[in-house]
């Protein structure tokens, strides 16, 4: 779900060397092509510094451990982090979350277990059998299905004849659908996605199980941010549940259909997966 990308638009390293109070710097993770979202935040940057009556920049990245560490440096005051970079960016920067986004009017979402229909009733039965998934990095292909599978006394590193890494949850979908996989883990409701050229998808494939609840990805801010600025850049991000157009804006970048407040609690599932995995 990669390397710094910064385009002048986005805050040149002016911005980046150089921190001023009137000048918020906002940091990005791409989720399609760069240069798609480098246009597509802009309007969001303007948006929020009217709000805010204060300079708003964009910086797009494409690897969240480089905008973890741009977050602790003091690079960018506010970064869109998954679950797993901001617990990440809290642990060793004491970095903070004060949103989360909405899909579909949740705050949460789940991994799922997908089989060819009829051929297996439990993880038990994929014995032997090839896993297929988006990416190792990947929290609902990969880490949060991983762990559920540990959880329930198997160990997939050798419970599988084969494991294959897909590059996208659809694929991961059709491996099993096209017979070159009997399981692929995804986020819940992916197959939907698919319909519309695989009309006979759901007649081909079932869900045999789902992980517990993940929390969505957030709004995380500096810890070194004054409380006064931190709410008044919470309340700007609230307000655009308000404004249908920044809305479009966040759900062509982000899939989000809403933002809703969030505390560190909620990510507490996510450090259990992080310490069961051994990841740091």
């Amino acid at each position: 779900m990669k390397k710094f990308i910064l385009f002048p638009l986005l805050g040149g390293l002016l911005l980046l060397s150089c921190k001023k109070e009137n000048v918020i710097v906002i940091g990005f993770t791409p989720s399609a092509e760069t240069e798609k979202i480098a246009t597509t935040v802009k309007p969001l940057e303007d948006i929020l510094s009217k709000k805010l009556q204060i300079k708003v920049k964009s910086y797009l990245a494409t690897d969240y451990t480089s905008l973890i560490e741009a977050l602790g440096s003091n690079k960018v005051d506010v970064a869109f982090l998954p679950p797993f970079a901001y617990v990440l960016a809290n642990e060793k920067y004491k970095s903070e979350i004060i949103l989360k986004a909405l899909r579909n009017g949740r705050a949460f979402y789940r991994s799922q277990f997908i089989v060819r229909k009829g051929t297996a009733k439990t993880l038990n039965d994929l014995k032997g059998k090839i896993w297929a998934y988006s990416d190792a990095s990947s929290t609902s292909g990969y880490l949060f299905p991983k762990a559920y599978m540990i959880k329930n006394g198997i160990n997939p590193d050798n419970f599988f004849k084969d494991r294959i890494q897909t590059g996208s949850h659809d694929n991961a979908i059709l491996a099993v659908y096209n017979n070159e996989a009997d399981l692929a883990t995804t986020f819940e409701g992916a197959e939907n996605r698919l319909i519309k050229e695989y009309k006979d998808i759901k007649d081909k494939i079932e869900v045999i199980a789902y992980t517990d609840s993940i929390p969505n990805d957030g709004i995380v801010v500096r810890s070194s941010m004054n409380n006064q600025l931190k709410e008044k850049i919470k309340n700007a991000f609230l307000e655009l549940n308000n404004d249908q157009y920044a809305l479009k804006i966040l759900k062509e970048i982000y899939s989000w259909d809403g933002i809703i407040s969030a505390n560190d609690k909620d990510y507490d599932v996510v450090r259990e997966v992080m310490k069961l995995l051994n990841i740091r």
